[in-house]
């Protein structure tokens, strides 16, 4: 008998029918559409064309589980299926990994006692590294299929791009687009961070040996990806003596197919006979219905009267275009907006009227976008003999800083400041504003017509409208039409709140339940001010922020993201005022335009050299920086007309040209430091210093120490160093995290945890390259205990079990210490109890090193007495830079983070950049604790207890962020940014209560609270300068 196997994807429908002897004789591979069943019942007909209904039919897949039930047949687990056709096909394989739509697999053989062994790992609800991050990034980067296939992989044209989630890297290449570069590089760079998060997430601490295949439509049909996974696979080989040759990695032909050719090989072993396609048809006729009733939400309207009423109040919102006279000459002022998406621009008059405006979906380039929207306003202008005479140009979004160099605005002006300069000019005593763009969620909280606090998405896109653009799209839609077809859905499947791309699979699992399109866009649309409110701004009482709301952005032009989010307002505060914004689409651009009417005199060349500007983009050896040994590949952007240059660069140093330059550029940021010292700079140095040690013994002469630059040893790392340098000890380190060593060494993690305790595994692999005797990572249970009435003091569990992660990885397969000759000391220890520390540590070196009671007991006094001199500096360091803002009616910066967040690799050089802008930047240990200065600022309160805000005291770092939070409350000059890692457990239940203390006492407050391996550096440009606006606002007011 004939043997059929379907595999239904998240994306694709792939079918394989086999004759008896196990050969295919019909293969398809098609996408769905979102149209699972209807396309499901196509491919039965096409096999019965074939073998009637006289074959075994076997299903497989992410969607392939409620279909089998309506046909009655057999569902084959996917791994299986794939294992199954692999040791039939290519029994030699070693290794596969294989990409779908949304998810990702790989597969490891072993050899246990001449018997095959098979692991498997699996991606977890997120998406990021598969196929669907693919398909957003290229219909982002309008890039046709075509392309991507001719692309070819080149390492050295690789850019910074987070794969984790595929949000992130629409994220990350958005910036990088804005910026210039060029598509291909930004695909080739995509696919490059794709294998690093597969090889970092999914080994779980094995390697891939060859032979490997590369299973999956991803690795079918895109070369450039294959090529990516050759090079990083080989540079891993190479570093680990595994022998491989040119057929070591392999794209075998039917690589799509592999799943549903091991469905089908089921056949040879069970019977799963085809029964006909009746059932199938029914169930698609009729079946679904009540499922939508008993599972679904209502609609965004019940009826076309609810409809109708909606659209009288909002429907015709829309500002109109002052009507200009023929051969009339204006006095006007440009607004520019390069967005995220779209390139908007705004022409107002003396009275802040609109004259024109223009919109374009973003091309790739910026430069071009604006020009040629400025050429489509001047020539509308032309045509009707108007003169517009431009006084000032301002400009906002991602690509401001260009825009303003390039085509010679006068000011520019971040996002959110223009958004509330926008909203301003239409309303007054507006308590909140709503900007949902692209992918930017600006939610701004106004007091008396000035912003008080912000919420930012920084991190992830989760609630952008770009979403519901794309998801329309699939569906076959203009974004123009998503209202209307929204409005049909008298049912809507009801979302999870969060990550787009988790949407993404809920979107799979409806479709594969029978929703329709249209009732899928509703669902969309309603889920989308959960995505605002209790996603970004964490806060479900709306009543907190006043009633009069007002909505803008480019997603409001959609009217059923308006009516969404009237619904969900109104359930939280029924006698909330709910206004749609008149230009909401440009209202950055149109923010900009009014900030430009302070100009005094224009630097705007006008629109004839405009017309005749060229733009040259750079991007090959000729632009490659050779400032250090990285060598990272750079983007010139030159104008031809006006001699401008525009340079895009991963770091600082390459944004220069020449050494003189980056001398002067040097020099600066020196003097930038000396005046605004960043303590966490400081901290993170000097923690890892040398100091004057007194000798106990000599029993470690000439033993090296190796110790990793991580975790709680950003704070302890001074009492180690003291303890194994009074016993005779060296003591080496790990660098600090930096990318290179993150692509290079974290890889092959066993979990998935916080990023720093991830980062962890690369600091060690690092030591193990220099060979030390030892290498020190204690697994640290308790901390020190700082205040007086904490519950306890315990480290967080993730960082306390880091280093067995680290050794069980390193010692899975191979034990690489031993390898090495290193050996690996990771003792349990103690903080909270000394008389417990002693014996630990005793149990540990007495018995390696023969040191005695007493030598152990005099090295950690020693290791103290190192600790606390290095936090007297640091308090001394504060103390200094709190005064000198005392004196002079500054702010400084305190950064509430734990004590590894001071690593330049874990904050992203965030610290830097606020720093830059004049600020002075305090860690929490760097706080001084003198008596006068805790008088001033607890004012008679006891300085050292938290209980009366902070019940749940078991954390010592968390319970540290309470009380920095309360001494920042007590002192007018410190503002907070709070630091908090993606994944952090501990941290979680402290936001609200910082967030509280800082509003009652006025404290500005801003956060970053979901730090990870991805630097979104788009999304921090922004949220620095939001910060530095706001500052400046807080210092002009109060002190």
């Amino acid at each position: 008998m004939k043997n059929a196997g379907i595999d239904i994807g998240s994306t694709t429908i792939k079918c394989v029918l086999l004759d008896e002897n196990g050969e295919i004789i019909y293969k398809r591979y098609e996408r769905h559409e979102a149209r699972q069943g209807e396309k499901l019942l196509k491919f039965l007909k096409d096999i019965e064309s074939i073998a009637s209904k006289d074959f075994n039919l076997f299903m497989t897949g992410s969607g392939a589980t409620s279909f089998s039930r309506v046909l009655g047949v057999q569902f084959i687990q996917e791994v299986n299926a794939i294992t199954r056709a692999v040791e039939r096909l290519m029994p030699e394989t070693r290794s596969v990994v294989e990409l779908g739509g949304q998810d990702a697999k790989m597969i490891f053989w072993f050899d246990v006692n001449g018997r095959k062994r098979k692991l498997t790992t699996m991606n977890d609800k997120c998406a990021g590294g598969t196929g669907a991050t693919i398909d957003r990034i290229l219909s982002k980067l309008k890039i046709s299929p075509e392309v991507a296939i001719s692309v070819s992989y080149d390492h050295s044209k690789v850019y910074p791009v987070a794969a984790k989630c595929g949000v992130f890297a629409e994220t990350d290449i958005t910036g990088l687009q804005k910026s210039g570069v060029p598509a291909e590089e930004l695909l080739i760079s995509l696919f490059d961070a794709i294998v690093l998060q597969n090889l970092s997430v999914l080994t779980r601490g094995y390697t891939l040996y060859p032979k490997v295949l590369l299973l999956g439509g991803p690795h079918t049909f895109f070369p450039a990806l294959c090529q990516a996974w050759k090079f990083h696979l080989e540079r891993i080989w190479e570093e680990k003596g595994i022998s491989f040759s040119e057929d070591s990695i392999v794209v075998p032909e039917d690589a799509q197919f592999f799943a549903s050719i091991g469905a089908a090989l089921s056949g040879e072993r069970e019977e799963s006979p085809y029964r006909g396609s009746e059932k199938l048809e029914e169930f698609l006729r009729v079946g679904i219905d009540g499922l939508k009733k008993e599972m679904g939400i209502p609609g965004l309207v019940k009826d076309d009267e609810e409809l109708e009423q909606f659209l009288k109040k909002y429907g015709n919102l829309f500002a109109p275009v002052r009507e200009l006279e023929e051969r009339e000459r204006i006095s006007c002022y440009i607004g520019i907006d390069g967005g995220s998406t779209s390139t908007k621009i705004v022409v107002i008059d003396d009275e802040k009227r609109v004259v024109d405006k223009a919109y374009t979906l973003s091309c790739g380039n910026p430069l071009e976008d604006v020009k040629k929207l400025l050429m489509q306003i001047h020539q509308s202008a032309e045509s009707k003999g108007i003169l517009l005479d431009v006084k000032g140009v301002g400009v906002t979004g991602y690509a401001k800083d260009m825009i303003k160099e390039f085509i010679g605005a006068d000011v520019a002006v971040v996002e959110t400041v223009a958004h509330t300069i926008s909203a301003l000019s239409f309303f007054d005593k507006i308590d909140v504003i709503v900007d949902v763009g692209g992918q930017d969620i600006k939610v701004m909280f106004m007091s008396n017509n000035q912003v008080k606090d912000f919420k930012l998405n920084t991190q992830c896109s989760a609630g952008n409208g770009y979403f519901l653009q794309t998801t329309a799209e699939k569906f076959g839609y203009k974004v123009e039409e998503y209202a209307d077809v929204a409005f049909k859905a008298r049912y809507a499947p009801e979302f999870n709140f969060g990550c787009a791309v988790f949407l993404e699979q809920d979107i799979v699992d409806f479709q594969r339940l029978g929703w329709e399109p249209h009732e899928i866009m509703a669902g969309l649309a309603k889920v989308l001010p959960k995505n605002i409110w209790l996603y970004v701004v964490k806060e479900p009482n709306l009543k907190k922020f006043g009633k009069r709301f007002l909505l803008q952005g480019g997603t409001q032009r959609n009217l059923a993201a308006v009516k969404a989010q009237y619904d969900f307002i109104k359930e939280k505060v029924p006698d909330a005022e709910i206004f749609v914004h008149p230009i909401t689409g440009e209202a950055g651009a149109f923010g900009a335009a009014v900030e430009a009417m302070k100009t005094e005199k224009t630097v705007f060349p006008g629109f004839e050299l405009i017309k005749g500007m060229k733009f040259e983009i750079i991007n090959d050896e000729t632009t490659r920086c050779n400032f250090c040994s990285n060598r990272c590949l750079r983007t010139f952007i030159k104008s031809e007309d006006r001699d401008k240059l525009y340079i895009i660069a991963p770091c600082e140093k390459g944004m220069v040209v020449d050494k003189d330059s980056l001398k002067e550029h040097i020099g600066a940021l020196k003097s930038i430091k000396n005046r605004f010292p960043d303590m966490t700079e400081i901290s993170a140095k000097t923690v890892f210093g040398s100091f004057e040690v007194d000798e106990v013994t000599d029993k470690l002469k000439g033993i090296v120490v190796g110790i990793p630059k991580v975790l709680n040893f950003y704070s302890l790392a001074p009492f180690f160093f003291g303890y194994f340098k009074s016993l005779g000890a060296n003591v080496i380190y790990s660098p600090f995290t930096s990318e290179t060593m993150v692509k290079r060494d974290m890889i092959g993690g066993a979990i998935d945890p916080c990023f720093p305790s991830k980062v962890a595994l690369a600091h060690v692999v690092n030591l193990l390259r220099e060979k030390p005797d030892l290498i020190f990572f204690p697994k640290i249970l308790t901390l020190m205990r700082f205040l007086k009435d904490s519950e306890d003091s315990k480290a967080c569990p993730t960082v306390s079990g880091t280093p067995m992660v680290v050794k069980a990885v390193l010692t899975k397969e191979d034990d690489i210490f031993k390898q090495k000759g290193v050996k690996f000391i990771s003792p349990i220890l103690h903080f909270h109890d000394r008389d417990f520390l002693e014996f630990e540590l005793l149990d540990t070196f007495g018995k390696l090193f023969d040191i005695s009671r007493k030598e152990n007991r005099e090295a950690i006094n020693v290791g103290f007495e190192v600790y606390h001199r290095y936090l007297s500096r640091l308090r001394g360091y504060g103390r200094q830079i709190l005064e000198q803002a005392e004196e002079s009616g500054s702010v400084v910066v305190l950064a509430l983070g734990r004590p590894y967040h001071n690593d330049p690799g874990i904050n992203h050089g965030i610290t830097t950049e606020i720093q830059k802008k004049g600020y002075p930047i305090l860690t929490i240990d760097s706080l001084p604790v003198d008596e006068d200065i805790l008088n001033r600022v607890f004012k008679g309160r006891d300085p050292f207890t938290i209980s009366d805000v902070y019940k749940k005291s078991y954390s010592e770092n968390t319970n540290r962020k309470i009380w920095g939070a309360l001494y920042a409350a007590g002192h007018p000059n410190i503002a907070v940014l709070d630091f908090s890692s993606f994944r952090c457990g501990p941290d979680a239940p402290t936001y609200r209560v910082i967030e509280e203390i800082m509003e009652s006492s006025g404290t500005p407050y801003f956060t970053f609270h979901e730090i990870d391996e991805n630097r979104p550096s788009g999304a921090i440009k922004i949220r620095v300068e939001t910060i530095d606006y706001f500052l400046k606002e807080y210092k002009r007011k109060v002190l």
